[in-house]
């Protein structure tokens, strides 16, 4: 009994270190975002300069996130990322962003139907409108296929406190209001 107790004691704490490392990763991928955001957007020319990324913002939820280009597992450890065979922001077609329901879109939970999505991209500002929340089986692309119109589609996991791999999508449609400078 003693055993089991200590391989369970073993195994929380080993989830618990993985946890936090993961956590500290997808934390530290929005500073270094962040800061080459910042470099972009002041035109400084550096290391750090990343024309291909965009932000994020839940005005409601008061979340704001910079979103990586192409959703690799890399890019996905360190914050929300674009699809690449997607849409651009603001364009014709479907603009699809992923994020982990455990880091970043964790706060997909709160969003409302009508509230305000900004996604800010090489130099414009796109508004957008929810228009629908789905939870979807793994395997439903529907939402993922291109669009007509300009759609903004969120994606993360689902339900979102879930161990291990979730067997579904939380999703959110939107649609392109007005577009600026």
């Amino acid at each position: 009994m003693r055993r089991v107790g200590l391989t369970l004691l073993w195994a929380g704490a080993g989830t618990a270190f993985i946890g936090a490392v993961l956590g500290l990763l997808a934390w530290q991928g929005q500073d270094a975002a962040r800061a080459a955001w910042e470099a972009q957007t002041t035109g400084e020319i550096g290391w750090n300069a990343r024309p291909e990324l965009t932000r994020l913002s839940l005005p409601a939820e008061g979340a704001e996130f910079l979103v990586w280009e192409g959703a690799t597992k890399h890019n996905l450890l360190f914050g929300p990322a674009r699809v690449a065979e997607s849409a651009l922001p603001g364009g014709n077609g479907n603009c699809i962003i992923a994020a982990h329901r455990d880091t970043h879109f964790r706060v997909l939970r709160e969003v409302r139907k009508d509230e305000p999505i900004v996604v800010e991209h090489d130099g414009h500002i796109f508004r957008y409108r929810i228009v629908g929340l789905h939870i979807v089986s793994l395997g439903n692309n529907t939402y993922y296929r291109p669009t007509s119109r300009p759609t903004l589609t969120l994606v993360t996991c689902y339900p979102f406190f879930y161990l291990g791999r979730a067997p579904q999508r939380f999703i959110v449609q939107a649609e392109l209001l007005a577009s600026g400078s």
